[in-house]
């Protein structure tokens, strides 16, 4: 990253309670990316920012902002009822969330005790609805709109407000936002704004949505790139350590017990992962033994905003060792203070992902460090594929005593619930559909994949029938039957610890006999019914074939017999001689007939 340079030099006049702001916020000089966007889209020109994760872009567009909507709405045409003058969207709602709460920051010190400046946060939340929003957006006439892509278009679809005026809008981590995932509703969103209008693009790796930014209408862009030969700052160091899989747990475990750090973040593959795994760190944590224990939290796509956004305040504000569970929900834009220290439990399936994850540290010129976890095996080849992409990564000299103890534990621990390996066995499954959709695939690739391994990395005790399993592991590499350990458990008898749960399952369970009992019963008759019922058809067949030819035969005998007495002293004919002419005469004869009917 660039050095910072002094507020004095930048090349715009900035209002002087925002110089406060800036100053008051502990920004004590500009990034780079900061001096060369905030002039330009002070102005009236439309943007393309990239920069790397850290450097100030959320604070490159919030002033350029602040400073149109004092200079064109509150020193030129005020807003009519309705009417809304920037809008900022995001992918997630933790970082519209952090949005919010950076316009908040600024407009705390304005100098009036009432700010004529508001804003208002738009994401889905089981707490309020479309109509709430508008109800508060009709009371508090906020000029400042910041949400997600979903709820945004739900609110602009609607008759009571107006976007005839809206000035500014911007598409923080843009590349994302442009993506097959939410392309139908920002494109909906922009061609509900008008065309006059000033836009903003802004990520770390804008560059990965190629021609997409030409559909966001903007009008002759200026691009700003503020990279350096490496993508990562100067200040995140990132390392990878080598392992086997069914050691990852206790290589995690050891190194957020023992390793210095004020804030990690862990990043897991899958949301069912992080509420398993989160669910036996728990358990490992509490009961202790493990060094010093850190306060542990998970975030997910799949839990409610309200939680979400609770659990993220909770990690963010707390004072003690902290270590969050999460998936790439948290990997854009986030920033916390004091995050000092990035996990992957297993690399991201972009490297645009992995820069983002990375990102979360060594932010703003603080020191940062990222570790990632390659399984053993064709995962290291993923060292060279990152230096290929500009990404310096070296390798971190790691021991760890691996011992059975960890394991013992985890079986243990599933094995006192059902409901743990029905999770365990989602995780599983889910890891490894996500594994499959990796962009390196030539690296991660399903065929050289340690399915045992990351089985007992589970803590699974039987490996699900899987075609992935059958198609790239050899028949005398699974165990007998699936089962990892010994005796095998009896899964009838395996319960679940939910009293409620396990007799819907004893329900389900005699259900199921009884049906597989009268399935097994009416496959048997089916069987039976069928063989009689065929042999005698069979049998029928062949006898009246055989009735048939007798009777046909006695008829022609009889013939015989009859001509023989009428013509007495002619010489006998075989029978068959005699059938054949009887036909061959027929035949004549019905021929002749034609003809003297003509």
């Amino acid at each position: 990253m660039s050095r910072s340079l002094s507020w004095d030099e930048l090349k715009y006049e900035l209002q002087p309670w925002i110089r406060n702001a800036v100053h008051g916020m502990g920004f004590e000089g500009m990034t780079a990316v900061q001096a060369s966007t905030i002039p330009m889209f002070c102005g009236n020109k439309d943007v393309v920012v990239e920069s790397v994760t850290g450097s100030g872009k959320t604070v490159a567009f919030v002033i350029p902002i602040i400073e149109k909507v004092i200079n064109d709405v509150l020193n030129g045409s005020p807003l009519k009822k309705g009417h809304f003058y920037s809008l900022v969207i995001s992918p997630t709602r933790e970082l519209s969330s952090q949005i919010q709460g950076v316009f908040d920051a600024f407009l705390s010190y304005f100098p009036s005790e009432v700010c004529p400046i508001k804003s208002q946060l738009l994401v889905g939340t089981s707490a309020s609805s479309v109509r709430d929003d508008i109800n508060f957006f009709m009371e508090n006439k906020p000029q400042i709109l910041v949400g997600t892509p979903g709820r945004v278009l739900d609110f602009l679809n609607s008759v009571a407000v107006k976007s005839a005026s809206c000035g500014i809008v911007v598409l923080d981590e843009a590349d994302k936002l442009l993506d097959v995932g939410f392309e139908k509703d920002v494109e909906s969103i922009l061609n509900l704004l008008p065309k006059q209008r000033r836009t903003g693009l802004f990520s770390a790796t804008i560059s990965s949505a190629g021609d997409q930014i030409f559909r966001t209408g903007m009008r002759n862009p200026v691009k700003i790139a503020v990279k350096s030969k490496l993508q990562n700052p100067d200040t995140l160091d990132i390392s990878y350590i080598v392992v086997k899989p069914q050691d990852k747990l206790q290589y995690l475990l050891h190194i957020l017990t023992h390793i210095q750090y004020k804030k990690c973040i862990v990043y897991f593959p899958t949301c069912t992962s992080v509420t398993y795994f989160y669910s036996f760190m728990k358990h490992c944590l509490t009961t202790g033994n493990t060094g010093t224990e850190p306060d542990l939290f998970s975030l997910h796509g799949k839990l409610q905003t309200n939680s979400r956004l609770g659990t993220l305040s909770k990690f963010s504000s707390g004072l003690n060792k902290s270590v969050l569970l999460t998936t790439d929900v948290a990997a854009r834009g986030i920033d916390i203070p004091e995050v000092d220290l990035v996990l992957h439990f297993d690399p991201p399936t972009s490297t645009e992902m992995f820069l983002h994850r990375c990102g979360r540290t060594g932010r703003a010129n603080r020191v940062g460090r990222a570790i990632t976890f390659l399984n053993e095996g064709r995962e290291e080849d993923y060292v060279d594929f990152l230096e290929v992409k500009n990404i310096e990564i070296d390798e971190m000299p790691f021991e760890v005593n691996v011992t059975e103890d960890l394991s013992k534990k985890f079986e243990t621990w599933v094995l006192e619930d059902r409901a743990r390996f029905d999770n365990g066995v989602r995780a599983y499954v889910g890891f490894i559909r996500y594994y499959s959709k990796h962009t390196a695939s030539s690296i991660f690739r399903l065929q050289t994949l340690d399915y045992i391994g990351l089985a007992k990395l589970y803590g699974l005790i039987r490996l699900p029938r899987m075609p992935e399993i059958t198609q790239n592991l050899k028949n005398d590499m699974i165990p007998a039957d699936g089962w990892l350990v010994q005796p095998p458990i009896d899964l009838d008898r395996f319960a679940y610890a939910n009293p409620q749960m396990e007799r819907s399952r004893q329900e389900e369970l005699k259900k199921g006999k009884e049906t597989e009992a009268k399935k097994k019963l009416k496959s048997e008759l089916k069987k039976k019914n069928s063989s009689w019922s065929n042999k005698t058809t069979a049998k029928d067949t062949k006898g009246e074939r055989k009735t048939k030819l007798a009777l046909k035969r006695k008829a022609i005998e009889e013939k015989i017999a009859q001509e023989d007495e009428q013509n007495e002293g002619e010489e006998e004919e075989d029978w068959k001689d005699m059938v054949r002419r009887s036909k061959k005469s027929k035949t004549a004869s019905q021929i002749q007939g034609d003809f003297s009917e003509l």
